[in-house]
């Protein structure tokens, strides 16, 4: 079964919902030395820092990947090791993504790659920002979280009757807070979990029903 996160106008959510854009971020270039690298991270208590060139994103480096080099090279001389450009010590280049990718394909992209973040661009790969674990996790965690009441109503017309329900919770003292969508991968039929807030949900719900939807489950 496929989910897809829904923002509040009812379109699917995409990586630029939830990206950090590049004029918000730190970034190092090539040429930078290893030693403002590091200082960098340090006074900014980053794990890592992207490298870009001519707006366009070549990679990261993290100061621990900076520390591992020194130790396993032959050098002693750590403050002149420190001079060398970032351009030696890029590493990990992470393949960069659209901001019209599906936020449940970046969550599949870091959990298969196990990555601090993914660096996405644009037309002529100009590098527009980064997505984070953080703010894919938080936007994960709201849409899934347990606070709020949730509703889920099967229908094989998700376009058709999303305005009819967000229209029946409103009139009945009902604030939609998130909307997943569920393909069953049965006979076309799809789940709609919805997230609400509301003074009498079982009201909400007793609506929904007498307006013909099916409501498989109901949770306060």
């Amino acid at each position: 079964m496929t989910q897809h996160q829904l923002d509040e106008r009812g379109n699917y959510m995409r990586v630029r919902a939830i990206m950090t854009p590049v004029k918000e971020l730190t970034v190092l270039k090539p040429s930078d030395s290893a030693k403002k690298a590091i200082e960098l991270i340090e006074e900014n208590g980053f794990l890592s820092l992207p490298v870009t060139e001519n707006k366009k994103f070549i990679g990261f480096l993290s100061k621990q990947f900076i520390y591992d080099m020194f130790f396993k090279s032959d050098q002693t001389d750590l403050r002149g090791f420190l001079k060398k450009p970032v351009s030696d010590f890029i590493h990990n280049k992470v393949a960069p993504v659209t901001p019209d990718l599906l936020i449940e394909e970046a969550a599949e992209i870091f959990f298969k790659d196990k990555l601090r973040f993914i660096p996405v661009v644009g037309d002529g790969e100009e590098f527009l920002g980064i997505v984070t674990q953080n703010a894919l996790f938080g936007i994960l965690t709201k849409i899934y979280g347990l606070h709020d009441p949730k509703i889920s109503i099967l229908t094989d017309d998700f376009k058709g009757v999303l305005t009819k329900i967000a229209e029946t919770i409103s009139k009945n003292g009902g604030n939609i807070t998130n909307i997943a969508l569920l393909d069953t991968e049965v006979m076309g039929i799809q789940e709609i979990s919805i997230r609400l807030e509301g003074a009498d949900i079982d009201k909400i719900v007793k609506k929904l029903e007498e307006k013909g939807f099916k409501v498989r489950e109901y949770m306060k």
